[in-house]
């Protein structure tokens, strides 16, 4: 489908968030390298973690040395990291919830039927809204 080249789903057993959404993102720089991808724009719904890829906030200390690791790798990448709201990542809350789902490591060379309907949403730009009670 045009403008999909991949997504990935995976299972930490990991209960902070932080330490997981680091992780993650980590993994994707690392998977992008692999697959010789050298302009990456990551869209991250935590800003902890936009914090850290900008220098602003440390880095957990189990994580420091994978995280030295995606440092030397972005030297070589063109790289972008930017906040979003939770709103407007719908498609990797699905793909984190199918990962804790189903505890496995899973790439997608086609998008997957669950993520399908997000995915046309997001790409037309079509707003999603989140709504509480009171």
């Amino acid at each position: 489908m045009e403008n999909f080249i991949g997504c990935f789903a995976t299972y930490y057993n990991i209960q902070n968030s932080l330490f997981a959404k680091l992780l993650t993102a980590i993994k994707v720089v690392q998977l992008a390298k692999a697959k010789g991808w050298l302009c990456i724009w990551l869209e991250c719904d935590s800003k902890l973690v936009v914090d850290i890829f900008h220098g602003s906030m440390e880095v957990p200390w189990r994580l420091r040395n994978l995280w030295n690791h995606c440092r030397r790798l972005l030297g070589s990448m063109l790289f972008k990291v930017s906040h979003i709201f939770r709103e407007g990542n719908q498609c990797a809350d699905l793909l984190a919830n199918h990962g804790v789902l189903h505890k496995l490591d899973t790439w997608w060379n086609a998008i997957p039927n669950f993520l399908l309907n997000e995915f046309n949403r997001n790409r037309f730009a079509l707003p999603s809204y989140r709504f509480r009670n009171l």
